[in-house]
């Protein structure tokens, strides 16, 4: 059972209508990013679950009562769009009308293309997401990153953020969006766009979507403060760490043919990560679930986190970890001692040689 929509400070819903909740969407998205590929990385496309998979974890989340599914025009090549569109398509529009779409365009430097991070260049791309989906209009857009982010190549002129929000702002007041959103952002950057917005007189980012799991229980307190501060919704994706909390990788044992660590998408486990990995299992076995689950449920339970993007397993049933994190209680205690496991399996692995 899906819980209610996010407000600041609160989960409760008592004088507040779904209109002032910051996300209303409930605790869980469905991460399409594996629609076809893997991410947005070219070599990988085609590597990802088959369409037969995907279109069948979309009727799962859609009975489940996820109301969101995100993806990007990137996500291989364009093609987890195109899937969402061929599932929007041929199911019934009593399903498809419950579920909302968000996705994300990227900074040219990217992927290698021309241009600047500004309406000229964002309004074509957004223009194909929407012809993908099959929709007139999504309910979150996303930069995938900042045009300013450490990654850029040396030599590019990055815009000015103002430049991208008037872009993204055209397309809320044309009606194709009703929330923008950050992805991949650190607080530098994520308080020269409220700046810039508050300059401009525009409502600016309302959604904030890092990367942030139980791998790394600190990880990203900065950006969520100043997300809570400022009534914005953090929202975390890889929330299973691409799949190590899942604890499909075994100490001392070859990875699963075709995961992300055999196919050299992923590094290999630490050795502290696994004994992290092992104290966690064990409360698993002790609760007659699963890592994965437990995982999910601690970032369902964290107080910073509005709602969790995961993607769906390649093996049916596909949302079988989300189904048991549901219906699992985190207390406070609880979720402190996980998190001490792991803080203190990333203080040992960065202090190996």
């Amino acid at each position: 059972m899906l819980v209610g929509p996010y407000y600041v400070g609160t989960m409760s819903r008592f004088g507040q209508s779904d209109d002032d909740a910051i996300w209303p969407y409930g605790p869980v998205v469905l991460g399409c990013g594996n629609f076809g590929g893997i991410g947005g990385a070219r070599d990988f496309v085609g590597k990802g679950m088959s369409e037969e998979a995907s279109l069948a974890s979309m009727d799962e989340a859609a009975e489940m009562g996820i109301a969101l599914f995100d993806t990007a025009e990137r996500y291989a090549a364009g093609e987890s769009e195109r899937i969402i569109g061929r599932w929007r398509e041929s199911r019934p529009s009593s399903v498809t009308q419950q579920v909302r779409i968000s996705t994300k365009v990227a900074p040219p430097w990217v992927d290698g293309r021309d241009g600047r991070f500004d309406r000229d260049y964002i309004g074509p791309l957004f223009a194909g997401s929407l012809e993908r989906l099959g929709v007139e209009a999504v309910e979150v857009l996303y930069t995938h990153a900042p045009d300013d982010h450490p990654a850029r190549p040396s030599g590019y002129e990055s815009v000015s953020i103002d430049v991208t929000l008037e872009a993204l702002e055209s397309l809320r007041a044309d009606g194709r969006v009703r929330r923008l959103g950050a992805s991949n952002v650190n607080a530098e950057q994520l308080r020269s766009a409220i700046d810039a917005a508050d300059r401009m007189g525009v409502a600016g980012y309302e959604v904030i979507q890092n990367g942030y799991n139980l791998l790394d229980p600190a990880g990203d307190a900065e950006v969520m403060q100043m997300a809570t501060d400022c009534g914005l919704a953090y929202t975390a994706y890889s929330a299973l760490g691409s799949g190590v909390l899942t604890g499909k990788y075994r100490r001392d044992e070859a990875p699963p043919a075709g995961s992300l660590v055999d196919i050299g998408y992923l590094d290999p486990v630490t050795p502290a990560l696994h004994d992290a990995l092992d104290r966690l299992r064990v409360t698993a076995d002790e609760l007659g679930t699963t890592t994965g689950a437990l995982a999910l449920a601690w970032l369902i339970a964290h107080p910073g986190v509005a709602a969790l993007t995961t993607a769906p397993s390649r093996t049916s049933p596909h949302l079988a970890l989300v189904d048991a994190a549901l219906k699992l209680q985190v207390s406070a205690d609880d979720a402190a001692t996980w998190s001490t496991w792991f803080l203190e399996a990333a203080t040992d692995s960065n202090s190996s040689p």
